[in-house]
């Protein structure tokens, strides 16, 4: 906060001194409500640090640029970078909290407006489009933020997907995942002794305690975890899932990544197998459904054994 303030002292005293208006110590202190021994630091700081040439006149007892063609120095950014932060802006919308939107909106704004870059224009033709996202209560996830930022343990009101009266959880928050239009975060549960998947839009009541998160838990890599792993399951046993192609899907399974160090095998018939680990068959078994007739799965067994109950299940629900 306070190099920000710091900065906004030299540009407003900066454009006073280019507007030949001969400010004062006691304009900048009077200005931003500081003492006049703190407003001389910052005239010295500007010519130190960005070399001012900021003189003293003893006529107008005020200041003023000895150079008119002296110039804060700017923050240069490469066209790419700018195109990056205006699709972080946009990325920005899934955060389920207002003030905080805001706030990274307007800060943005404030950076790129001296580019020279259209970017209303730029951000017109840039959209995020959520499907099936989930609501999440923005007090719920200023607290989980907080809690993460602050090592500190939380006591949340979880709804659980099998119950529908919410239990009172202590638990050490760990990461956060935003996964598929949900929330999610990773913390260590006090009741449960293990690490649990807390769905954000099922805490309805959020508070961060006074108790720290022990070391131990601190240390753990769940971010690693995380992509070592498919989907959202971190937790399990790893068995190598085996899915074949047939040669009208391949193209488009060829486009997509189910998984970063997947193994792509190719068939002289147009065929591709696609191998990569899995932890929990409950998620991967719908995405494969999902593909119908263009994906069969080879191995493990107990998973076609899975699709294959699924089917006739499904069977004996439409009745054929």
């Amino acid at each position: 906060m306070a190099g920000k303030l710091s900065y906004e002292r030299y540009l407003w005293f900066h454009s006073r001194l280019k507007a030949g208006k001969y400010p004062k110590l006691s304009d900048l202190s009077e200005k931003f409500e500081i003492s006049q021994r703190q407003a001389s630091r910052e005239i010295e700081f500007m010519r130190l640090f960005f070399d001012a040439p900021i003189e003293y006149s003893n006529d107008e007892t005020g200041y003023f640029y000895s150079d008119d063609k002296f110039e804060l120095p700017g923050i240069w950014a490469s066209e790419e970078e700018i195109v990056t932060l205006i699709i972080a802006k946009r990325l920005a919308s899934t955060i389920p909290h207002k003030k905080r939107k805001k706030r990274f909106d307007t800060f943005i704004k404030k950076f790129l407006n001296d580019t020279g870059i259209d970017i209303s224009t730029l951000e017109k033709k840039i959209s995020i489009k959520n499907i099936r996202f989930y609501k999440v209560d923005p007090a719920v996830f200023e607290t989980v933020v907080l809690g993460l930022s602050n090592g500190m343990k939380l006591k949340i009101h979880y709804s659980s997907p099998y119950k529908d009266d919410p239990g009172m959880r202590i638990v050490n928050p760990l990461h956060l995942l935003l996964y598929m239009g949900n929330w999610h975060l990773f913390a260590y549960c006090d009741e449960k002794k293990e690490i649990r998947d807390f769905v954000l839009s099922r805490i309805s009541d959020s508070e961060i305690t006074k108790t720290m998160i022990p070391e131990k838990l601190k240390k753990r890599n769940l971010r690693k975890k995380v992509y070592e792993n498919y989907g959202i399951f971190l937790e399990g046993e790893k068995t190598e899932v085996a899915l074949k192609f047939s040669s009208s899907s391949a193209k488009v399974a060829r486009e997509q990544i189910w998984f970063l160090n997947q193994v792509v095998e190719e068939s002289g018939n147009g065929e591709i197998t696609i191998k990569f680990p899995v932890s929990d068959f409950r998620e991967v078994l719908k995405d494969i459904l999902a593909l119908g007739p263009g994906v069969e799965v080879i191995s493990p067994p107990e998973l076609r054994k899975m699709v294959i109950d699924t089917i006739s299940d499904m069977r004996t629900l439409y009745k054929i």
